[in-house]
């Protein structure tokens, strides 16, 4: 967060040995998936396609903790970019965490992609803890390349 206008970062990268690793921050548990996502398609870097069709997917997925739903709603994000060609520019999500399992409801509007300038393997469970500090969350994610 910066100290002088108190307005919080919406990831950063930080440093891993092997991997790329980044540092996501969100005011809301919604805001932390949102940004976390964007910071995969930051490192993937997609190559916008001339076709101008718009794509909608509409899903949801469970899990027994809220650091497994990130996992899986960034891999979800990841598959849908390099196996279908698909980024989305606007994602609407609802986070159910009252009971276990935990349900992360989303809709997602996008476009086609060409291709990534990197690719990503897959998001890994390796050291994520979704922590809340003061006024906002954090968490520590690494995805394997």
């Amino acid at each position: 967060m910066s100290r002088s206008s108190e307005r919080l970062k919406k990831f950063e990268y930080i440093d891993h040995p092997a991997d790329i690793a980044f540092r996501v921050y969100g005011r809301t548990l919604v805001s932390l998936f949102k940004n976390a996502a964007q910071a995969i398609y930051d490192i993937l870097k997609p190559h916008k396609s001339s076709c101008k069709r718009v794509y909608i997917k509409k899903d949801q997925i469970s899990s027994d903790s809220l650091d497994g739903l990130l996992v899986l709603f960034l891999n979800e994000i990841l598959y849908l970019a390099l196996e279908k060609h698909l980024i989305f520019t606007k994602i609407l999500i609802k986070i159910s965490w009252s009971r276990i399992p935990n349900i992360l409801k989303y809709e997602m509007i996008g476009h086609k992609i060409d291709d990534v300038a990197r690719e990503i393997k897959a998001v890994t469970y390796h050291n994520l803890k979704i922590r809340r500090i003061s006024n906002y969350y954090q968490a520590d994610i690494i995805v394997d390349i």
